[in-house]
């Protein structure tokens, strides 16, 4: 991939709102692979993606950054790699009413840190309004404990707004990171 390639994804399981964010913050139509789900109930989720969700935003210096999303489903994992390689940032997203929400956030985490290990990570928790016991601090620490050190917010994915600042937090702690290891490295 070349250098000058600005690419960001989305990853989360089926759900949580990664071709919703996209849609919220593309410039363009996205290209999405979304096809209907067989056994959807009325008034649940009725598409999923099967392969990719691709956007591009353009930033204030007029880059394009290059926007993917994956598919949740442990069986289309193959597409994680392909999608995911070169990623300066993975943004996870994961549904406040979803199961055991700490142990899925750690399993994406600890895999997509193998396929991208340059990247930089981010946790959007969607879903809250509909999870009344849902506690952005406690899953926070929980992610902390697990050795997790990344920002952790609620997330409309419905809302640009809200997308948009979420991948400014995940730009702007990546550059924290990036001048945090260049001080140490001078330093020794």
């Amino acid at each position: 991939m070349a250098s000058d390639v600005i690419k960001l994804a989305f990853v989360g399981g089926m759900g949580a709102g990664k071709t919703t964010a996209i849609r919220a913050i593309s410039d363009v139509e996205p290209v999405s692979t979304e096809m209907p789900i067989s056994h959807a109930l009325m008034g649940e989720k009725t598409h999923t993606t099967v392969a990719l969700d691709y956007s591009t935003i353009e930033l204030d210096g007029g880059e394009l950054l290059h926007v993917y999303g994956v598919p949740g489903q442990r069986y289309l994992n193959f597409m994680w790699p392909l999608v995911c390689d070169g990623a300066v940032g993975i943004i996870v997203l994961v549904a406040a009413d979803a199961g055991d929400m700490v142990a899925q956030t750690d399993m994406l985490l600890v895999e997509f840190a193998k396929i991208a290990p340059q990247a930089s990570f981010a946790v959007g928790v969607t879903h809250t309004d509909v999870s009344n016991d849902f506690g952005l601090l406690h899953f926070r620490d929980a992610l902390t404990q697990l050795g997790h050190k990344l920002p952790v917010v609620r997330l409309d994915a419905r809302d640009g707004a809200q997308v948009e600042a979420l991948i400014r937090i995940l730009l702007s702690y990546r550059y924290a990171e990036s001048v945090v290891n260049q001080r140490a490295s001078t330093s020794v």
